[in-house]
């Protein structure tokens, strides 16, 4: 975890070094994530779980019409699994993997108009929390537990972000991103617990923000 936070604390400060020149602003953000794990098999259904997101952001101005945005998240991700056995009656299963991450999201921003930007760029997630809830019935026996993935997950996520963004005349800032994640959330599949080691993050994303200077 060391280490992680030495790479945040260089990129920052980089990215203020190199747009000292110009005014560089330091705000606030937080929003809705509407999250989801591809899921390869066929027999699972997945849906959308909603999450929170909040954390800092500094813009600092590149050249005409760019900028550079690096961020520091928190983001509460993952998704709801349904499985149903048709062969069995009153069998049904149902899950929310939990994922909390602390996501480093660096956007490259172009003005196409004053105030509205197009975004894109990298993002690295660090893994702070890996649950998985769930409730099943088989044959009219319920049971209920909760599982703690972390050790089957791979503990570092990266992805690419795409958005739009827009900022008001009164400091006030607002994005949607949609984020697409290119690694694997969990190294080791599990049946019993619903996991492969194929899934990956799909999060929607809508933020507030403010910029305080």
């Amino acid at each position: 975890m060391k280490k992680y936070i030495l790479i945040l604390s260089t990129l920052f400060f980089g990215v203020t070094v190199m747009g000292q020149t110009e005014k560089v602003k330091l705000g606030v953000k937080a929003g809705l994530n509407i999250s989801n794990l591809t899921v390869d098999e066929s027999e699972l259904n997945s849906s959308g779980k909603t999450g929170f997101t909040a954390g800092i952001m500094v813009e600092i101005p590149m050249a005409k019409n760019f900028s550079l945005q690096p961020e520091l998240l928190y983001s509460q991700q993952g998704t709801k699994i349904t499985f149903s056995d048709e062969e069995v009656t009153n069998s049904h299963y149902k899950s929310t993997i939990e994922l909390n991450y602390l996501n480093i999201p660096v956007m490259l921003k172009y003005y196409v108009i004053k105030g509205l930007s197009l975004e894109a760029g990298p993002q690295i997630g660090i893994l702070l929390k890996a649950n998985n809830k769930y409730h099943d019935n088989f044959l009219g026996y319920e049971n209920q537990e909760s599982f703690n993935l972390k050790e089957y997950s791979s503990g570092i996520d990266t992805s690419v972000n795409f958005g739009l963004g827009y900022q008001l005349k009164n400091k006030f800032y607002t994005d949607v991103r949609y984020n697409i994640s290119y690694s694997n959330v969990f190294k080791d599949g599990d049946a019993n617990r619903y996991i492969d080691n194929n899934m990956k993050n799909r999060v929607f994303q809508l933020t507030l923000g403010y910029f305080l200077q």
